[in-house]
């Protein structure tokens, strides 16, 4: 069957010189914006926060729950301080142990916002990269000028009664918005 080849609704054509033979056109000049072949990059997600963190104690103030322990962290490339109440019976860790640490607003590889529904889809998130995940919500942003020397910025977050105490470099809390739902991520490194 013959089917008739029809140009683009978008490219008009016009004739390179008079015409001779009626089929000799120029290039299409686009009457509107082409749109590109292939679709756009995908957006990865934004990550509010990322470093590499040094168990440096367990438990300052003593053991409080059996299955929980708080840890003090100190980052390597921001320098940040890091109290975090961590379930060790399902993530066990101790002393000098080095852990990657990720704030993220969503868990969706494309940036998309999470619905607030888990589903099973069987669809790859951020949380496949880590070991283990936390979701919560920043309820307290403050200023530490007590130290006498720079202004300290300190980020406080709650995931689900386990608390999260950030403290370091005001430029670091840019992307931080209060009563903001996060996900805390942790790979041991």
């Amino acid at each position: 069957m013959w089917a008739p080849l029809l140009p683009p609704l978008s490219a008009t054509y016009t004739r390179t010189q008079p015409c001779k033979n009626p089929c000799q056109f120029s290039q299409p000049t686009p009457a509107f914006p082409s749109r590109p072949l292939t679709p756009p990059p995908r957006k990865m997600v934004e990550h509010l926060f990322e470093d590499i963190f040094t168990v440096t104690r367990l438990d300052p103030d003593g053991k409080k729950f059996d299955r929980v322990s708080r840890i003090e962290a100190r980052s390597e490339q921001f320098d940040m301080y890091m109290q975090l109440d961590v379930a060790t019976e399902v993530y066990p860790m101790r002393a000098g142990d080095r852990f990657t640490m990720v704030l993220a607003p969503t868990l969706n590889l494309d940036g998309t916002p999470d619905t607030g529904f888990y589903t099973q889809a069987g669809r790859k998130t951020l949380a496949d990269k880590f070991d283990y995940v936390m979701h919560g919500k920043l309820y307290k942003i403050s200023e530490d000028s007590s130290s006498g020397q720079a202004t300290k910025v300190e980020i406080y977050a709650s995931f689900g009664g386990l608390l999260m105490m950030l403290k370091g470099d005001p430029s670091s809390a840019a992307s931080f918005e209060l009563d903001q739902r996060l996900f805390l991520l942790i790979r041991k490194v």
